[in-house]
């Protein structure tokens, strides 16, 4: 078991009801970025809008959309989700 700490940021924390999380990730599978993400979906369906469209953060630095299935995760790493935000 790969346990990581998920931030949430601006929509992604008014849908999930909370600013982080302690995620459990299979360590059988050798976690990614991307079943990360695709985890967050089970445990939080409201954000699938949301997850869509986000970019994540890996330990304060951004990874690349194309490059989720090849981003391991470890324990105690921590992901944030970054919605994309508008403004003007």
């Amino acid at each position: 078991m790969t346990t990581i700490t998920v931030l949430f940021f601006a929509r992604a924390r008014e849908l999930a009801e909370t600013s982080s999380a302690s995620v459990d990730l299979d360590a059988d599978a050798s976690p990614t970025v991307a079943t990360a993400r695709a985890r967050l979906l089970e445990l939080y369906p409201q954000l699938e809008s949301v997850l869509l469209t986000a970019v994540f953060a890996l330990n304060q630095s951004y990874v690349d959309r194309a490059r989720e299935a090849d981003t391991a995760l470890k324990p105690g790493d921590e992901l944030a989700v970054v919605p994309p935000i508008s403004g003007g």
